[in-house]
């Protein structure tokens, strides 16, 4: 009678144990369980670090303030995976050849910057993000890469030989037609004559250009094939499309300029310098269900993506 007893009451706490043991199973090894998916590599985990300010960090803890000033995290999951491996490449490589770290930003700067409640939904993106990425970066013959990206193309990436004069064999020009839905794809501006000279004389007052004829004195002399201002002579003066991009605070080096009604408008299309990944592109190749390596398989060209180490 003992035995039966005995074995009744063990029969009991399995069934009660059980349903305790597969919580535990699939949230984790404690009651902070239900957070372990979304967490940070765990420190000690990492052998990569990089020297900031005399001191070392884990570069996947530096990375995340990277990649959070880089992209908006209310973005499509794979797009913001794929940001993820293109900041963790130009850090490496930035650590490699002892070149300046790309801009980071600490958690306590994330927390004044989009409070308690955004904070929260943010990191997690952020964390998800590093953790499904964690230690990927983008390579071309073995060897780590520079990959440029911006907001918004012009309907078309640009070739790095063109744009920069250097051959950069992963950047070339492909067909990015879904960035042109983008508020900023497009934008017009008018400028009073004199309010337009003024700016390029305190910029390149070698130019000498005069108000009355500043639209006449500024003409494209060379764009790219994807249509980017290569050169551009300004009075007496010839600059690159980027220097009179920044010249002017304009939203790409795709413009285009003439005097209507007396006034001087300016088109742009595109928001950067349009090389490499298009991050607006890259949301909207994740939307229609690629994942992040497709996405950037697609901006960068015959590049392969694996683990970096410490060795």
């Amino acid at each position: 009678m003992r035995e039966k007893i005995k074995t009744f009451l063990s029969v009991c706490v399995l069934v009660i144990a059980i349903p305790y043991i597969v919580t535990l199973l699939f949230q984790g090894n404690g009651p902070e369980g239900e957070s372990q998916g979304t967490s940070l590599p765990d420190k000690g985990k990492s052998t990569l670090t990089v020297e900031v300010d005399g001191q070392e960090l884990e570069v996947e803890e530096y990375l995340a303030g990277i990649v959070a000033l880089q992209i908006p995290l209310d973005k499509e999951s794979e797009a913001i995976k794929a940001q993820a491996v293109i900041a963790r490449t130009a850090l490496l490589w930035a650590a490699k050849h002892q070149e300046e770290l790309p801009k980071s930003m600490s958690r306590e700067e994330m927390l004044e910057l989009w409070g308690q409640d955004g904070f929260e939904t943010n990191y997690q993106a952020l964390e998800s993000a590093l953790m499904a990425t964690e230690g990927e970066v983008l390579t071309w013959k073995g060897e780590l890469t520079q990959p440029a990206f911006h907001a918004v193309s012009a309907g078309k990436t640009r070739k790095a030989k063109e744009a920069l004069g250097t051959k950069i064999p992963y950047l070339k020009s492909v067909d990015s037609q879904m960035d042109i839905p983008a508020s900023d794809y497009l934008k017009v501006i008018f400028l009073e004559k004199e309010e337009l000279a003024e700016t390029l004389k305190k910029a390149v007052p070698e130019a000498n250009v005069d108000a009355q004829n500043v639209v006449q004195q500024i003409s494209v002399l060379q764009r790219d094939s994807s249509d980017y201002a290569l050169e551009v002579q300004v009075g007496e003066t010839t600059m690159t499309g980027e220097e009179f991009r920044n010249c002017l605070g304009l939203n790409s080096a795709c413009c285009y300029i003439k005097e209507v009604e007396g006034k001087v408008r300016i088109v742009t299309k595109g928001l950067g310098h349009g090389i490499g990944l298009s991050q607006y592109g890259a949301n909207e190749l994740a939307k229609e269900g690629n994942d992040y390596k497709e996405i950037l398989q697609y901006y960068y060209k015959d590049v392969e993506i694996t683990k970096e180490n410490s060795e």
